[in-house]
Formats: structure tokens, C-alpha cells, sequence
């Protein structure tokens, strides 16, 4: 059988095998029967998520995952390790800014994200008792001790804690600031907070100030007393990828989703 290769110009990229904005829809959605899993996954700050890239198809999809790197654990179902201690070697893949998936092949990678970075306190808006939350660095800088598993601000960034976000900031964070914004690799700007600078019930609302609000409430589809969370975009950096026959928004693009703890991630399919 002879069986043209080119040209070769296709319209859909597919995450999961659907297409933004279906991969948004729940998992085990009846109207994609053989699809069944979506592309929005959820994690509280300072948990591991293990991604699992698999390229498919004949090109190369350079994708993206916007908040943090991501370290490589695997190609091809092989354990990236370091040859230093034969005895005791540790895992060695690189942290990357992009993972290119070349057609046919694999890639096991962890992502986490903590708010390390941002230069301000993203919990500075809630708390139960009225006072500010305690933050006890561990020896890597997070709040893990004790009983701070409990804690909403379970794995907070301690340098961060207590630094403003605004000059007259309303919530738990003294006076100060402004601050300075994080480098945008680690985290994007603007809307894409989820609606307020700061993760949990009723940010948005705590986030408004005597000139408006950070941004404006309502914006951003979610209720303005409901839970908030940071979401950040997964997407193919091949700008033609995140279309669908052309038209953008579509393709090859998803959302990151971090949630305050607050908020219980169903994990049940």
C-alpha cells in the first residue's frame, strides 16, 4: 500500500484526546464515550503531581506548564538516575521549561507548586481565629511542622509570610508594600489569579479595597465568596497547537488548578 505522507496539515490537538475547551469538561463526560479523562487537574499547594506525556502522532508538541518547572523522573519508562554512588544513585532528570514530546516517546515528570517565588503572602487573607497564621520554617523554608498539616497554610513559602501584597491591603497582612512582582515564569499575572492575589474562601471578596478590586470580582466565572484558587495554563508552545481549525481558543491547552486546602480535591475516577 503506498500512503501519501504530505502534505500533512491537521486541525485538531488533542490533550487526553480531546480538544480545549472539551477537556474541561468532568471526567467520564457521556458525550466523549472514548475519551473518558479530562485536562484540569487539581492540587493544594506543596503536593506532587505526576505528569505522564506520551507524543503521539507525527510532530513534535512542545508543551508547556505554566507555575513551575517541571523535574523529569523517566523517558521512555526509564528511571533518570545519577551515577555519582552506583550504591545509592538519585534521580537526575532535568528540570524543564517546556517537555518536548517527540512522536512515540514518554515522559514521567513531578510538578509542585508552593507560592515560593511570588513576594507576598498568598494566605495573608484568611484566618479563622482573626489573627495572622503561623508560618515555622522546616529546614527547606516551608510551614510542615508539627501539627501545620492541619493548617490552611500547610507548605507556605515562610519568607513570604506576612509580606503585603498592596500598600492598604485588606485582610490578615499588616501594612506595607507594594510588592515586587514574581518572575512571570513562575506565575502569571492579572486575571488568571482566579479571580484575587490570594487562594481560599472568600479571597476575592477579602481582596477588595477602598479604590476597587484585584481584579475586579465577578470576572473571572467564579462566585465572589466561593473558593478561589490560582489556575495556571498548560499549552502547547507551538502557538498553531492552541487552535482549533485555526480558531483560538482550542487545541492543545489546558488548566493547572491550585486550590486552597480548604477546598477537597475529588479524587474518586
Amino acid at each position: 500500500m503506498t500512503v501519501a505522507t504530505e502534505p500533512y496539515i491537521p486541525g485538531y490537538f488533542m490533550i487526553n484526546g480531546r480538544s480545549m475547551p472539551d477537556d474541561m469538561d468532568p471526567n467520564y463526560a457521556p458525550q466523549y464515550p472514548h475519551q473518558p479523562y479530562n485536562g484540569n487537574p487539581h492540587m493544594h499547594p506543596g503536593e506532587l503531581v505526576l505528569l505522564r506525556i506520551i507524543g503521539q502522532g507525527r510532530w513534535q508538541h512542545p508543551f508547556h506548564e505554566h507555575g513551575n518547572h517541571v523535574r523529569v523522573l523517566a523517558r521512555d519508562g526509564n528511571l533518570i538516575l545519577s551515577t555519582t554512588n552506583p550504591a545509592d544513585p538519585n534521580l537526575a532528570g532535568p528540570l524543564l521549561f517546556t517537555t518536548t514530546t517527540t512522536p512515540g516517546q514518554t515522559i514521567d515528570g513531578i510538578y509542585y507548586w508552593t507560592g515560593k517565588g511570588l513576594n507576598w503572602d498568598p494566605y495573608g487573607h484568611n484566618s479563622a481565629t482573626g489573627s495572622t497564621l503561623p508560618c515555622t520554617a522546616d529546614t527547606n523554608g516551608y510551614n510542615t511542622g508539627g501539627t501545620a498539616y492541619q493548617a490552611i497554610n500547610y507548605f507556605e513559602w515562610c519568607q513570604d509570610h506576612n509580606k503585603p501584597l498592596q500598600a492598604t491591603p485588606v485582610g490578615d497582612v499588616a501594612g506595607g508594600g507594594p510588592v515586587t512582582l514574581p518572575d512571570p515564569n513562575i506565575f502569571a499575572n492579572g486575571a488568571w489569579y482566579g479571580g484575587s492575589a490570594y487562594l481560599g474562601v472568600d479571597a476575592t471578596v477579602r481582596a477588595v479595597g477602598s479604590t476597587g478590586t484585584t481584579p475586579p470580582s465577578g470576572t473571572v466565572a467564579n462566585s465572589p465568596t466561593g473558593e478561589a484558587g490560582f489556575a495556571f495554563m498548560w499549552h502547547s508552545h507551538n502557538e498553531r497547537e492552541i487552535t482549533t481549525n485555526n480558531i483560538f481558543p482550542g487545541g492543545m491547552m489546558m488548566m493547572m488548578l491550585v486550590d486552597s486546602r480548604e477546598f477537597v480535591i475529588n479524587e474518586s475516577n
